[in-house]
């Protein structure tokens, strides 16, 4: 992979391995995990660490099927604290979408940085790019 640096966000779900499913070893990609691997303040935050401390240029956001906050039961949605209520989604695509322009459109992220977003889809083993 060229010496690149690539930071990986993706999904907490313990089904995921995001090196394997992304095919970068242990040294090429920064992960951060969080539920629904969703663009939040916090993880554009650790995102902007690994560019501007370790040279990460390119982000892959990475969201995958039969995720737990795309489908999260009406009567447990209560249960959840203020801040991952904001993780849920209704449709799979969009929610890769919208984290791509909410981290494009972020103040501190320059222009250079390579953004990519993807679905992996569980049940094939299949990482779907959507950002082309």
């Amino acid at each position: 992979m060229e010496n690149k640096k690539y930071t990986l966000l993706t999904c907490m779900d313990a089904r995921l391995d995001p090196l394997e499913m992304s095919g970068f070893k242990d040294a090429e990609a920064f992960v951060i995990r969080n539920a629904g691997g969703r663009a939040t303040d916090e993880a554009i935050d650790y995102m902007l660490v690994t560019k501007n401390f370790f040279n990460a240029n390119e982000w892959w956001i990475i969201h995958h099927t039969d995720c737990l906050m795309g489908q999260m039961p009406d009567d447990k949605v209560s249960e959840l604290p203020e801040t991952i209520k904001n993780n849920l989604f209704l449709d799979l695509e969009q929610s890769v979408i919208e984290d791509i322009e909410k981290v494009r459109s972020h103040d501190l992220v320059s222009e250079d940085i390579i953004l990519k977003g993807f679905i992996y889809d569980l049940e094939k083993s299949e990482l779907i790019n959507i950002s082309e």
